[in-house]
């Protein structure tokens, strides 16, 4: 497949809030502590008098974030995923005041993604924990374009949003962006065998694993928007194939897979797969050699979608 170029989603979210920064001067982004990590350090350089950090405290965070925004500004709140957990009953809080104001939470290092820096830093339950929030949008970017896209929609509308970004360099696929919608999934290939439903960056290697199955083979679903799932997509994809697999770097519980299922036990019963982990505890290592070790690379896709066109 051919590309065009690599960055990590939480480069390009960096660079996107700086942009932002420009255009919206009531944007007011905070961080707790990460701002290196999260690249909320580029904002923070360029207008520091619109940047906060409460320090390592994502309770203070997310509640100095909501009063800032129910103040009538845009704010984005940054962190290393898995910290958030500490902030859980803050973003329900949160959510609780309605979607009239501007509420962005940016989740960097998702996904056995972060690699190296060891299990405890996978957050692999994020998208279950925020599909859980009413009210919230919960996004899933594919690569740099992407996210810059994103922000650009989120922040023209009030409303309250999860944008999940990863660590490592993914290739930038699409020459010219699709138009990002709220709700909206997107088919990107055309197939008539199974169906791929991929979300965040394995959006990417949905693409890749179709390409090698061969013309006609697999009709491919992107997912950018967890909550609201764009159903009629999904369904109608089904119906031309007969066969989904989903395809995720989160565990099978609370994610794309069961929301898929979800969808089609509901409405048109599928036969399904999945390409994503099992409840475990991850360990440390290269982001590729984690994503062998507990199935989700593209070559496992591949197998799995032609397993199953078998039976």
């Amino acid at each position: 497949m051919e590309t065009y170029g690599k960055e990590s989603l939480r480069e390009a979210f960096g660079h996107a809030l700086v942009d932002a920064g420009a255009k919206w001067d009531d944007l007011r982004v905070l961080d707790a502590g990460t701002s290196n990590s999260t690249y909320s350090q580029f904002f923070q350089r360029t207008y520091p008098e619109r940047f906060y950090t409460p320090g390592i405290n994502e309770p203070g965070m997310v509640g100095i974030a909501t009063g800032i925004a129910m103040a009538g500004n845009r704010v984005v709140a940054c962190d290393m995923s898995v910290f958030l957990h500490h902030a859980y009953a803050q973003i329900r809080a949160a959510a609780r005041q309605g979607s009239d104001m501007h509420f962005i939470i940016a989740a960097s290092h998702t996904g056995i993604a972060v690699g190296p820096d060891g299990g405890s830093a996978h957050d692999l339950t994020d998208l279950a924990r925020m599909r859980l929030v009413p009210g919230f949008n919960v996004l899933t970017p594919w690569d740099g374009a992407h996210v810059r896209q994103i922000v650009n929609v989120i922040l023209e509308e009030k409303g309250l949003y999860y944008v999940r970004l990863n660590r490592p360099k993914v290739p930038i696929f699409l020459k010219d962006p699709i138009s990002f919608e709220i709700g909206k999934a997107y088919r990107l290939r055309e197939g008539n065998r199974v169906t791929i439903i991929a979300s965040g960056d394995k959006v990417y290697n949905a693409l890749e694993a179709a390409e090698q199955l061969g013309d006609g083979f697999a009709d491919v679903i992107g997912i950018a928007t967890l909550e609201p799932l764009d159903t009629d997509t999904i369904i109608a994809s089904a119906k031309r194939t007969g066969r989904v697999i989903t395809y995720e770097d989160h565990l099978c519980v609370g994610g794309l897979f069961e929301a898929v299922a979800g969808v089609l036990a509901l409405h048109h019963p599928t036969p399904m797969r999945r390409i994503s982990l099992d409840r475990v505890f991850t360990t440390s290592g290269d982001p590729d050699e984690l994503a062998e070790l507990y199935g989700i690379t593209t070559a496992s896709l591949v197998k799995e979608c032609q397993d199953f066109t078998k039976s």
